[in-house]
């Protein structure tokens, strides 16, 4: 199933590829779906063979019990296991049913137990618990007696375990917290600080000219998704380890994690294929103020784009303007009439692509 699941998930993520051209950067938000939706069944049955596993723990106690308490009544221990089968343990009756059928062709006890204790291969825990009675049963030992000790120890290790799983739960939550925080953070960078230092450009403070470095907003997108993701793997496999002892459990979580980030990294962090640059105003300006809003639409190889419709959006009111053969738009707006901070959406349309911009101007 896992070979399976792998020739699925690469031929879903050579589809998304196809689709995007071969372009890793355009393709890469969606290539961790594509590499879930093969994966993902396989990952799932491993989970709910876990999950099987721990049932199992939880009523293999109370089987125990009810096994100790029919040999002390006179009854041997194989015909023991055959009236347990008589009764509803959950998922484990119907491993205490092939025991039943088992001895019941004549297959002698020892063989049963192992073969069962194979069957339980994935449990150290069953495993252990099946070793050490079949060990007192081929040493003549009281098996009655070892096997409501072994009981009593089962007991008191689930309750151990869910006395933990109890008190890690809360620390399950707070990764996710973390987590989605740390989200929050990735998508503020990208759209409070990066469009500020989008451009490489030399501005002047009190005739000081300050040099600002080239910062290419796709590849700071690249390192964003990278993060986000190996943040969603590893911080998914922990929350397994730690809420449920187990970094198969921890699979479910790294797959809601990922899935989490996906979603906000395609529709918080779009692709930007234009630049947009304004000189953002600082001065406070009167209510219903004219201003005449000026910037330029870029490629993302920072070349002016022209014939670009440009839309530019404020209290409610749409202007329209389209930029020359240098990449400029200019156009005056009607400021609102309201005192405060207003924000101004300009969104740039090209046959090549979209990119937008938000700046801010104070009313007083």
């Amino acid at each position: 199933m896992y070979k399976i699941g792998l020739l699925v998930s690469g031929g879903v993520t050579g589809l998304i590829l196809l689709l995007y051209g071969f372009n890793i950067d355009r393709a890469m938000p969606l290539i961790p779906m594509g590499l879930l939706s093969g994966l993902a069944p396989y990952f799932i049955a491993r989970y709910l063979k876990f999950s099987k596993l721990k049932v199992m723990e939880e009523s293999f106690p109370e089987f125990l019990r009810a096994l100790s308490e029919s040999q002390k009544s006179g009854i041997t221990f194989p015909q023991a296991i055959v009236n347990a089968s008589k009764i509803d343990y959950g998922p484990l009756s119907e491993e205490v049913k092939k025991m039943s059928y088992q001895i019941s062709w004549g297959i002698p006890l020892p063989k049963v137990l192992e073969k069962f204790s194979d069957r339980m291969k994935d449990s150290e825990f069953l495993r252990r618990s099946i070793a050490i009675i079949l060990e007192a049963y081929r040493s003549g030992g009281d098996v009655a007696e070892v096997m409501e000790s072994v009981a009593e120890s089962a007991r008191m290790v689930k309750e151990l375990e869910a006395e933990r799983k109890s008190k890690f739960s809360q620390q399950l939550l707070i990764m996710y917290a973390i987590y989605i925080i740390f989200i929050v953070i990735i998508i503020a960078l990208n759209k409070i600080l990066l469009p500020m230092f989008s451009l490489s450009a030399s501005q002047d403070t009190g005739g000081m000219a300050f040099s600002m470095g080239t910062i290419d907003p796709a590849f700071y997108r690249r390192i964003f998704l990278h993060m986000i993701l190996i943040q969603a793997v590893f911080a998914g496999l922990i929350a397994g380890q730690v809420g449920e002892g187990s970094i198969v459990a921890g699979i479910k979580h790294s797959g809601i994690m990922l899935v989490i980030g996906t979603l906000a990294f395609v529709f918080f962090l779009p692709s930007q294929s234009m630049l947009i640059s304004i000189d953002a105003p600082y001065d406070v300006f009167p209510p219903g103020s004219i201003y005449s809003l000026e910037g330029f639409v870029l490629k993302s190889d920072k070349t002016p784009l022209s014939e670009v419709d440009v839309e530019i959006a404020i209290g409610g009111t749409i202007y329209r303007a389209t930029t020359d053969n240098l990449g400029l738009f200019s156009k005056e707006i009607v400021l609102p009439i309201d005192p405060g901070l207003h924000k101004i959406e300009i969104k740039a349309t090209h046959s090549s692509g979209k990119g937008s911009y938000k700046i801010e101007v104070s009313i007083g």
